[in-house]
């Protein structure tokens, strides 16, 4: 889980609070008694009170707080209008309301409003909010975990997608221009740059040649004799880190200096070049860049690319071993030699790529559960062993097995240990 910053800030008594609260409340008896409850039992809190919602939203604007406290009946805001205008100013900020009237009906309404949580004011009630706002936040503080978490599951999801999908697209071939033809649009449109050059040399110390240039109509194409690939060459030599390098228009560091004005001649905002390498082999780089607005790579879309980049390695590799085949065919010893390695090379990428589309296909059928009970039918264990390597009931795992025939159409265990052999889930 991600640990979320507390947000600091320094009160009206020189202290420093680690949350600081908007407290909303248009009678100040209730006003001081709610604040000094807070204060009094949650002393690292900050609290803000104020009486009107039209004030409640300049504060929102202007200052960050962890949570508002509001009386669900301030006098120039209809309690639903200020509940909508707090979240639509900071949508993930929890609000507990108060009423003066306790009933199911009114809860329901300030809940349906968008409140996190409701008061009503009987009683001592003063004596809640702390508690109240304490778990308020932490339930908030668990929600935009959740939401991160959910979103890196998602970009590597997508990220795998698409790497999968370019896997397939260069290793679909082994011509040479037609690998880098397919490698450099699919970059151009999955990556969504301006310019994707994919650029060759023929040994690591010869200069880099383009082999393919895919350009925006907005971003003319990039001449051979620009600086921008040779001078990247030559900090891969000299550097000997063959790491990915972006660049921005304005950077100061001296690679960026020293291209600057090929920079501003082809109206390159941000930049990034990745080398391809081939077992210790420097083949080429690809160059992807952007003219519209400077675009900042993300430490994803650069780990992205370097897998990428590794794999059109490997098939520009491949594609160059099959010319070599094909230029030594007069001597069919080594065409054979050559020719069987090749096959299998090629074999075991199409089986490698088979067997991920195999296996894709059996997850969207089935939970990963399903998968885990799958695999142990597969291995041949009962239904008592599966439950005990997996810490579940023998019952669940007959529930388990009986699913799995269904989902599948098959009538037999002994047709679910085929089927799992057959999808490479053993």
């Amino acid at each position: 889980m991600v640990e979320t910053p507390i947000e600091t800030s320094k009160s009206e008594d020189g202290m420093v609070r680690e949350r600081s609260v908007l407290l909303i409340e248009n009678n100040d008896a209730q006003l001081k008694v709610c604040r000094n409850a807070i204060l009094s039992q949650s002393p690292l809190y900050g609290v803000k009170a104020i009486t009107t919602g039209s004030e409640a939203a300049k504060m929102m604007s202007t200052n960050f707080f962890d949570i508002v406290v509001m009386d669900y009946d301030v006098p120039d805001m209809a309690g639903d209008d200020l509940i909508r205008a707090i979240h639509k100013i900071n949508p993930n900020c929890p609000i507990i309301a108060m009423t003066g009237a306790d009933s199911p009906d009114k809860a329901l309404k300030v809940l349906m409003a968008g409140a996190s949580d409701y008061l009503p004011k009987t009683g001592e009630y003063f004596k809640f909010l702390p508690r109240m706002i304490t778990t308020n936040i932490q339930r908030a503080l668990l929600l935009e975990n959740l939401r991160d978490m959910y979103q890196r599951v998602e970009r590597i999801s997508r990220d795998e997608a698409l790497l999968n999908r370019l896997i397939v697209n260069i290793h679909g071939s082994l011509d040479l221009a037609e690998i880098i033809d397919r490698a450099a649009q699919s970059l151009s449109d999955e990556f969504g740059v301006s310019r994707a050059i994919i650029c060759l040399s023929s040994d690591p110390t010869s200069a880099m040649r383009i082999a393919r240039q895919v350009a925006r109509p907005e971003a003319s194409p990039i001449s051979e004799k620009s600086v921008l690939f040779q001078r990247y060459h030559d900090v891969l030599l000299d550097v000997g880190e063959r790491r990915p390098l972006v660049v921005m228009q304005d950077d100061t560091f001296a690679f960026a200096t020293d291209v600057k004005s090929d920079l501003i001649h082809h109206g390159i905002l941000s930049m990034i070049m990745v080398p391809l390498v081939y077992r210790g082999r420097l083949l080429g780089l690809v160059h992807l860049d952007q003219v519209d607005e400077p675009r900042l790579f993300t430490q994803a879309e650069i780990s992205l690319l370097s897998r990428i980049a590794n794999q059109m390695s490997i098939a520009i590799s491949q594609a160059r071993l099959y010319q070599i085949v094909e230029t030594q065919s007069t001597s069919i010893d080594k065409l054979t030699d050559l020719c069987s390695q090749l096959n299998s090379v090629v074999n075991s990428t199409r089986e490698l790529t088979e067997r991920q589309e195999s296996r894709e296909k059996v997850r969207v059928k089935l939970s990963t559960r399903e998968i885990e009970v799958l695999r142990k039918v597969a291995q041949g264990l009962s239904n008592r062993e599966i439950a005990e390597a997996l810490h579940i009931t023998e019952g669940t795992t007959e529930v388990h097995v009986s699913r799995l025939r269904k989902k599948l159409n098959l009538s037999s265990r002994a047709a679910l240990v085929r089927y799992a052999y057959e999808n490479h889930l053993c």
